[in-house]
C-alpha cells in the first residue's frame, strides 16, 4: 500500500513529504478548496521537487479544454479530477497517447507521453444502482479511481471517513470492471484508520490519500503527523 499526501502549499511541508517518503503528493488547484494553490505557485513547488514524478495536479475543470490548459501550464501528468464524464476523460486520455513522429535528423520521438487519471468519486453511506454504473463508467477509462466522503455532491477537503464497508464494496466493484485500476481511499484518513485497519487497506486499496489528519490548519502541515502515518506502512513492510 502507497501514501498520497496532498494539499500541498508549501516548500517547507513538500521537504518534509518527500524526506518522510510518501509516494505521491498532491496540489490542489481548485478554487472552493482551503488549500487552492495558484499555478505560478504551484510550478514553483514543483520545481523544487526531488522526483516530479511524484507530483499530481487536482483539478476540477469546467471542460476537456480548461483541463488541457492547465495540464499544460504545469506539465505535469499525474491527475486527479473531480469533475469530467467518463467520455470526457476516454477523449482526454486520447488526446495525450503518445504518437511517433520524426524529427529534422530522421530519428523517431514521442510528441507527447500518457497522461495517468485519477478520478475522484463521491460515497456516503450506501451504493445504489445508479453509484454501481457510475464506479463501471469511470473505472473503464480511467488509471486510477480515488474515492473520497461526499457532502452535497462534492468530494475532497470534508475530513469525514467512508464506512469502510462501502469503500471496499466500491473497491470490489471497480477491480470487477478493470482489475488492473489502482484505487485510491481517502476521507479523514489518519494515524489510527491506518494502525487499526491496516490489513484490510493492504487488501483492497493500492493508496491511501491523507490530507487533513496531518495538518495543523488547512495548508500547513505538521510534520511529526507525517513521519508518524509514514511509519505505519514501513513497520507494517517490515
Amino acid at each position: 500500500m502507497n501514501i498520497k499526501i496532498c494539499g500541498i502549499r508549501r516548500e517547507k511541508d513538500l521537504s518534509s513529504c518527500e524526506r518522510a517518503g510518501a509516494d505521491l503528493i498532491g496540489f490542489i488547484n481548485i478554487k472552493r478548496s482551503k488549500r487552492m494553490v495558484e499555478i505560478p505557485e504551484l510550478n514553483n513547488l514543483i520545481l523544487s521537487m526531488k522526483d516530479k514524478n511524484k507530483a499530481v495536479l487536482v483539478i476540477e475543470p469546467e471542460n476537456m479544454a480548461d483541463a488541457i490548459e492547465r495540464i499544460e501550464k504545469t506539465g505535469l501528468k499525474n491527475i486527479q479530477l473531480h469533475s469530467l464524464s467518463a467520455d470526457e476523460i476516454n477523449n482526454l486520455k486520447k488526446h495525450y497517447q503518445p504518437t511517433r513522429e520524426t524529427d529534422e535528423d530522421g530519428n523517431s520521438v514521442d510528441n507527447q507521453g500518457d497522461l495517468r487519471v485519477i478520478r475522484a468519486l463521491g460515497l456516503s453511506t450506501v451504493i445504489g444502482p445508479q453509484k454501481i454504473r457510475e464506479i463501471q463508467d469511470f473505472a473503464r477509462v480511467c488509471d486510477c479511481l480515488l474515492f473520497d466522503y461526499q457532502i452535497r455532491g462534492k468530494t475532497g477537503g470534508t475530513g469525514k471517513q467512508i464506512p469502510l464497508k462501502i469503500a471496499v464494496e466500491a473497491a470490489r466493484i471497480a477491480k470487477q470492471t478493470k482489475p488492473d485500476l489502482k484505487i485510491f481511499l481517502a476521507g479523514g484518513m489518519d494515524k489510527k484508520r491506518m494502525e487499526e485497519k491496516f490489513e484490510i487497506l493492504e487488501e483492497f486499496f493500492d493508496y491511501v490519500d491523507v490530507n487533513s489528519k496531518v495538518e495543523d490548519k488547512p495548508g500547513v502541515k505538521n510534520t511529526t503527523k507525517i513521519n508518524e502515518l509514514i511509519e505505519i506502512k514501513t513497520f507494517n513492510k517490515a
